[in-house]
Order: structure tokens, then sequence, then C-alpha cells
């Protein structure tokens, strides 16, 4: 796979090659496989510790709010806090696993459906690792959520978990192209589908 500092900075780039190097190479379907679940994973831990920081800064500032929003939202967002302070360690585990083996059968039917249309619709030769090997690479940019457990800003976190999932988005659309030599529209309307099949399928699990 070459580098692995080079490799992150391409993918950051938005090489116009990175992708071909990594899918000619079926062993990297494995570090692709590793790097979505970790991903996830960061994703997961950096969405729990906005909710955490969220309703702290609510329960200080409870004070400010309650005569402004619904008797029923204070009501909510109490319980709510309630609920946090009584999640132990073990609880916040198996929330954890559960996000992440939704996350990983939501990722496989992404991988799914970008090939069959691949294969169907847009005629393309390909295999399932290698759609595997550029869903999971172009998953890189949601590590820079690690920068959300160092600050206790909630919109620089806010920003943080929207702005690194449009630009995987973006990666993931980067590396369908070059791979397939698919045009503009088509690298979208496979993120598109692939990205409200696999939520569509997660919620429904």
């Amino acid at each position: 796979m070459g580098n692995n500092r080079q490799v992150i900075l391409k993918i950051f780039r938005l090489d116009k090659n990175i992708y071909n190097e990594l899918a000619s190479e079926v062993s990297n379907f494995q570090t692709a496989i590793a790097i979505y679940i970790s991903g996830s994973l960061f994703s997961g831990l950096a969405a729990f510790n906005l909710l955490r920081n969220s309703l702290v800064y609510l329960e200080e500032n409870l004070g400010l709010i309650v005569d402004i929003l619904p008797v029923q939202t204070v009501n909510e967002i109490i319980n709510l806090i309630s609920e946090l302070e009584k999640l132990d360690s073990q609880q916040l585990f198996g929330l954890l696993t559960s996000f992440l083996i939704s996350s990983f059968v939501s990722g496989f039917v992404g991988v799914g459906l970008v090939y069959l249309l691949l294969t169907r619709f847009f005629r393309k030769e390909t295999d399932f690792r290698q759609v595997g090997i550029i869903y999971g690479f172009s998953n890189i940019p949601v590590f820079l959520n690690g920068v959300i457990f160092f600050t206790s800003s909630i919109p620089l976190q806010i920003f943080l978990i929207i702005g690194t999932a449009i630009f995987a988005l973006v990666c993931l659309g980067s590396g369908l192209k070059q791979v397939y030599l698919l045009r503009n529209i088509e690298a979208f309307l496979l993120v598109v589908v692939s990205g409200f099949g696999s939520s569509l399928f997660s919620q429904v699990i």
C-alpha cells in the first residue's frame, strides 16, 4: 500500500490516482474494513461526546431557557440529562457495540448497492472487494473527529462531525469517479443512492 502517511495525504488532497492504486491491490480490502470500523467507532464516540457536552451546557443554563421552551421540552431535556448521568460503562459499551454493528451492516449494504449499480446499470467491470476498498478508504476523513475530544466548543464539534461526514462522501465520489471513469453526475448518483439506501436499511434493523 506504500507509505501510510502519503496515502492519507493523497486522500485528503483528492489525488486523481490514489484510489486506482489502492483498488489495484486486493490485500487492501482488510485494511479498508479496519478503517471503516475504526472510523465508525470514532464517529459514534464523537456524537456521544457532543450529546453529553450539549446536555451539560443545557443543564448549566436551564434557568435561562426554562421560560423560553415549552414545559414538555424542558422535561424531556431533564430526563435526557438524568438518563445520561445513570449511564454506566457497561451500558455505554453495549450502545457502542450496537452502533458498530449497525454501521457495519449499513456499510455492507452501501457497498452492495454501489456494486450492483456499477455492474448492472453502468456496465462497469468490478468486484465487491474493489468497491469495498474505495468505500473504506474514503472514510479516513472522519478520524478528524478526534479533535472533538480535546475541545469543549459545541459549535466546533458540530462543524467537525458534519464537515468530516460530508468530506468522506466527497472522497467516496472522487474514488468511484477515478476508478470507474464516471461522470460527476454518475458518481453523485452512486453516493446518494448508497447513502440513502444504507441509512434506510439501518433504520429498519
